[in-house]
Parts: structure tokens; sequence; C-alpha cells
């Protein structure tokens, strides 16, 4: 029997002034469409207008401007509701489009498709385009437009040219499944199809946890977008404590606070990566973000080390370059780029060092600086040779002063030596290294051991690190005639009466 709410194709209908205001700001504006034609089911409420959250106008705008999107979202926050309601938007106004929600299972897939199909159902009849096929899994208008829903399997997507996907839940569909259809999948949208995944982290080894990752080093072309529980205006702390008796306090770090628990051994301290913050830069110059006004930046009686670890500048590994204050060993400035050749690297370089060492008063702050000599590095260094006007007054140092190579090598025992002084820098308690940079924390999130050294993991980026291991290296150098500096390399960073932060080895939530 056909369902006496859904509109024939073809159908014809009548339209007030006021209906066809509406219909253009629909079609323009999905959020307009959802807050005042799109209901929802309520598990106590019944049938109720959708009611968006500032966190779901979020994810709709990302949606709208991005071509693909990763949302990683606590449980239970509307996410696969928005997505598809927005599909069901695009299907709605929209002609020859085939969507595809890809669940976890079936189940979850019919689901999914009752909603999109009850919100049709409850638009005004002059809203609506025709249905030419409704089923438990499939919704097909009279424009060539569709929305398929099935459950996330190797095959899904093969065959087809869909005009957006969505992986709903990602991480709990099995890992070989991810992967076989990620192989297919990704070049049937090679052609400007869009990928929105969602999902609750499930470990941190699978393709969400990759996909999160390099969205967020901005190596991959996802936006990443958030959704935590205390965004949604109904929960408080009450809720998060029962939620944490009920799951226990890993699977609550997980589902509620998005945390990646992953059983790879990081270089920091999961514990201690959990209570570093980022801080927003002061100001930004030259691409530079700096953390302290100019007039607290140079001088005398100030040291800075600066660490360079130069990339090709092709779109794949970042060119970074750190800034830190000695004695406090505070990150005051940090500039990254992987569009950016070896020239201008360098023009960047010199530009940070003679503003750090400008004569400010009656002096001038000690200024030192190195760079990763490995590979592209070595083009850096030609250029510093050959430039006629080197900047004069910072010092450039070298770990094998007694050759003509310039700037440091950073691998082998080198490299697992400089990793080490920066775990103990920044676990120390008192007086250790303070981090602003919410690209160098991400970072070091996901910067671990393997094969006898460290680096980053599968689809994440480490060259904000590098550099500040570099840095390290120059502390060491500073170390050789400063006593603090010698103090602070030298000795055993031994746990404070309040340091929490022991060696063993302890999954990591991100």
């Amino acid at each position: 029997m056909r369902n006496p709410k859904s509109k024939r194709p073809n159908e014809s209908s009548e339209y007030t002034p006021e209906n066809i205001q509406d219909l253009l700001k629909c079609m323009k504006d999905p959020i307009y469409f959802f807050s005042k034609f799109i209901k929802v089911k309520h598990p106590k409420k019944g049938l109720v207008p959708l009611e968006l959250y500032q966190y779901q106008e979020r994810m709709v705008d990302a949606l709208l401007n991005h071509k693909d999107v990763v949302m990683l979202c606590s449980r239970q926050m509307g996410k696969t509701t928005i997505v598809a309601m927005y599909f069901l938007w695009v299907a709605n106004f929209r002609d020859n489009k085939e969507l595809i929600i890809a669940s976890k299972n079936m189940d979850h897939a019919v689901q999914i498709m009752d909603r999109i199909k009850t919100a049709y159902d409850e638009l005004p009849h002059w809203l609506k385009a025709g249905a030419k096929f409704n089923s438990r899994t499939m919704l097909e208008f009279d424009n060539g437009s569709k929305i398929k829903s099935e459950a996330t399997s190797e095959r899904t997507g093969r065959g087809s040219s869909p005009a957006a996907v969505m992986l709903d839940e990602l991480a709990f569909a099995s890992p070989r499944i991810q992967e076989e259809m990620w192989a297919s999948l990704a070049p049937s949208l090679s052609t400007g199809g869009q990928f929105i995944v969602t999902s609750t982290p499930n470990g941190d080894t699978d393709l969400f946890a990759s996909l999160w990752r390099g969205a967020n080093a901005g190596t991959n072309g996802f936006f990443p977008v958030t959704a935590y529980w205390h965004e949604h205006p109904d929960r408080g702390q009450a809720y998060y404590d029962e939620m944490v008796g009920k799951l226990g306090p890993v699977k609550a770090a997980a589902e509620l606070d998005c945390i990646f628990v992953s059983s790879d051994a990081l270089l920091i301290n999961s514990l201690k990566l959990v209570q570093l913050k980022s801080a927003q830069p002061h100001h930004e110059d030259m691409g530079f973000k700096f953390w302290k006004a100019d007039e607290d930046i140079g001088g005398q009686g100030k040291t800075y080390l600066v660490g360079v670890d130069p990339a090709t500048g092709t779109g794949k590994d970042f060119s970074v370059i750190q800034v830190f204050e000695f004695p406090s060993l505070e990150q005051v400035a940090e500039w990254r780029s992987n569009d950016i050749n070896i020239p201008l690297l360098y023009a960047k370089v010199k530009w940070v060092l003679e503003k750090l060492s400008a004569p400010v008063g009656r002096g001038r702050a000690e200024v030192i600086w190195t760079f990763e000599r490995n590979g592209i590095g070595e083009a850096l260094a030609a250029l510093y040779t050959n430039d006629e006007k080197q900047p004069e007054h910072a010092e450039l140092y070298c770990d094998e002063p007694q050759t003509t190579k310039l700037g440091v090598f950073t691998s082998g025992k080198k490299k697992v030596l400089a990793c080490l002084q920066l775990k103990s820098l920044v676990e120390k308690v008192n007086g250790g290294l303070k981090i602003n940079s919410a690209i160098l924390l991400e970072e070091l999130k996901n910067f671990v051991a393997k094969g006898g050294t460290y680096e980053a993991k599968s689809g994440a980026t480490d060259d904000a690190v590098m550099a500040t291991i570099i840095m390290v290296r120059l502390l060491k150098r500073l170390a050789e005639y400063n006593d603090q500096a010698f103090k602070q390399v030298n000795e055993y960073v031994a746990p404070d009466d309040n340091d929490q932060f022991g060696d063993e080895p302890v999954p990591f939530l991100m």
C-alpha cells in the first residue's frame, strides 16, 4: 500500500507567495530547512521539530563548505541525524544526486533511512520532491536523486559514482572491511564526490583514526569537526559522572571525551599529554604565530633557541621553525608550511633571526639556531654558505664544527638521545618545557616508538616535533657555557612529590 504522506512522482503542487519564499530559502539554506520543516523522533517526546544546537550548525557549515569532512563526536550527539537530514536536503532540492549511507550494520542502516523517510513524510506536500521509489533502504525522487542506505562492506560504493558517501561510525566496522572498502570507494569519488566520515574513537590504529590524524595534520584534504558531550545543552557533570559509572573510565574516555586509546609506546607520558593545553597566539606576523607581544621580544639578557626542520615544499611534509626562550623554555613562536620552497624558507629563517636579535635599548638578545641537514637540509646549508648577508647576530650551531657540514644530523642514536631529552623536559613538573602550539601538542600525541627510533603514527606528521628536537640540541650547546642550561640538560628529572607521571607505559588517551 502506498504511503499516503508520500508525494507521487511528477505530482503538481499549489504554492502561496509565502510557500514560494520558503521554498527559495530552503533550497539555499539547509539550516533554515531543518529548523522550520524537519521533524524527528525523540525517544521520550515522540515526533518533535529538529532543534539545532550550535555544534550541529557547525557540522552543517562544514558539510556545505568542505568537500571531505571527518567528524569526531561523543556518543548521542545527533551527528548521524544531521548528516542524514543533509542528504535529504540535497536529494530533495538537487537533481541527479546519488547519496550513499554506509553504517556499521544493516539494522543501523535501516534506522538511518527510517529517520530520513520520517522527516520526508512530515514535510509540507508542496515542499517535497515526488517519491519514485520508497523501500526500507532506498528513497528515490522524481528529480533523479536517490538516497541509499547499506551496511559498510568491502563493496560499498563499488560500480557507482556517488555525489556523496557517509561512512557512519566507521571506527566500528571491521578493520578488514574498512581497508577494502576504502580502496574500492576512494577512486569512485575522485571525480568530485563528497566523503563524510563520522565516528567516536575505537582504538587508534584503524582507518578512522588515521583519517582524523591526517585531517588535523592537514595532509589528507579532510576537514575535521568535533562535537563533545559538554556542548550539548542538556548534559552536565551529573550526566558525565553517570556515564563513567556505566561505561568505566577507559570506555568513557573514548565515547564521551573522544579520546583515542593507544597501545603504542608514546615518547611523552600519555597522562602528561592529557593535561597539557595549548594557548592562543598573541599575534601573527610573516606567517609566524607569536605567543608574546613584540615589545616583549628581544633585548639584552634574553636568549632564544631556534630549531628549523626543512622540507621540499611540495605539499607532503612541512617545513617548521620553532622558537623557544631561555631560561623559561617557553615556546614563543612557530612557523609551519608545506608549500614553500627552500629559498623562501631561508628568507623566513633570516627574518625571524633578525627580529629576535634586533637591538632593543642598549643590547641584543643572544640567538642560537640550527637546522636538520638530512637530505633537503643540504640545500638550506648551501643558501647560508653563499649568502653575503648572513644573519650577523645569530650563532649557527653545527654538530661537526671541524668539518664544512652545517646544521645537525638527526637520525640514529643522536635522534633517540634528543627525543629522550625532549621527554625529560616536557614531563618535568617545574621548570620544564612550556608548549603553546596546538600543532606541536597534536603531533606529540602521535609520536611513538617504532623500529628503534621515534616517529609519527600513520596519517600523522612529526615535523613540529622534529624542529623542537633540533631546538633541544641547541640547549645542549648552550649548556657548554651556561650553568642553568647545564643543569636542565644533565640533571636527572626525578618526579616531584606531586608528580603522577611515572615511566611505565600506559594506554594513550588522546
